[in-house]
């Protein structure tokens, strides 16, 4: 979905699922149906097969991000997303009832979902990779990594900013290109200390987590936030901003810090007084152990099945 709703556009989504619904081939007698989009949800009327859905986002553009989202968009449609508010909240609230059973991706967006839809659900974790993300041997620990998609809310600014002052690298990983974002190379074009790249292989990304002092996340509200279990993966610690799913991830002070606001001078303060030697690579990467992805598959395999019962005893 777009990063606001209105009762038109949210209208001619649920339309265009119905016709998926009703005509796409591929979804003739499954098994069982994960739907990640609340508007998809609209799909189970028609299917009529066990359902999950997996919520990663607690529709935040409507509900717990809705005020500084409606912050960036034109002033006259502002307008209409304020009055159809209501509205949109009624329609997913009842989406998100209709599948057998309910995941979400952290302990936060479970509360949000709670709070804005009343929805009971599980939380299930996104998984990482240790095969691909591990520890090396002698790190470097000589600079600061940020890794994140190019995008407001992921507040990079807030990093350029306390770098700017500091005599700490940092690298920034950012984006869908290999090219780096041309606006953040401009920004940081005047520090040398900050490094802007675009996306990098997975063998790269790995060795830059694994040879950081730490790596840095400022996004708002973050979901969940993979970043840093990827990070505790290769034996890294990490700072982000007390906010979201950074709370759990980060949840004692062996894995990381969390940084209050004003998270310039607080991330400033952070990166000064950073130490990495006190902190375990085998401590963060047991850590990391608990999202692996053979845990995430057995449990899925389990509410699949929860699914399945749940809806052969309701037909």
């Amino acid at each position: 979905m777009p990063e606001y709703y209105t009762r038109r556009k949210l209208e001619r989504a649920l339309y265009i699922r119905r016709m998926f619904a009703k005509t796409l081939p591929e979804l003739r007698n499954p098994k069982v149906m994960i739907y990640h989009c609340s508007v998809d949800l609209v799909m189970i009327d028609e299917l009529k097969t066990p359902s999950i859905y997996y919520d990663h986002r607690a529709s935040r553009p409507v509900t717990f991000m809705f005020h500084e989202i409606i912050k960036h968009i034109d002033p006259l449609l502002r307008k209409l997303v304020i009055r159809d508010r209501p509205w949109v909240l009624e329609k997913l609230k009842e989406l998100k009832h209709k599948p057998d059973i309910v995941l979400t991706n952290s302990k936060f967006i479970q509360r949000m979902d709670k709070k804005y839809f009343d929805l009971d659900s599980y939380v299930l974790h996104p998984p990482v990779d240790l095969k691909v993300f591990k520890p090396v041997k002698n790190p470097t620990r000589d600079y600061f990594l940020s890794v994140q998609r190019v995008h407001w809310q992921k507040r990079i600014e807030l990093q350029i900013e306390a770098f700017k002052e500091l005599d700490e690298k940092l690298i920034i990983v950012c984006g869908s290109s290999f090219k780096p974002d041309e606006t953040l190379v401009e920004l940081t074009r005047d520090y040398d200390n900050i490094t802007v790249l675009g996306r990098v292989p997975d063998y790269k990304l790995r060795s830059l987590y694994a040879n950081a002092k730490a790596v840095i996340q400022t996004g708002y509200y973050e979901d969940f936030g993979l970043v840093p279990v990827e990070a505790m993966a290769c034996g890294t610690p990490s700072i982000v901003v007390n906010e979201g799913g950074f709370k759990e991830t980060i949840h004692n002070g062996s894995l990381g810090i969390r940084i209050r606001r004003p998270y310039v001078e607080n991330l400033k303060r952070a990166v000064e007084n950073f130490d990495p030697d006190k902190y375990s690579p085998k401590t963060l990467r047991k850590e990391a152990e608990k999202y692996s992805l053979e845990k995430f598959t057995e449990k899925m395999k389990e509410y699949i099945e929860l699914a399945k019962e749940i809806h052969y005893a309701k037909n």
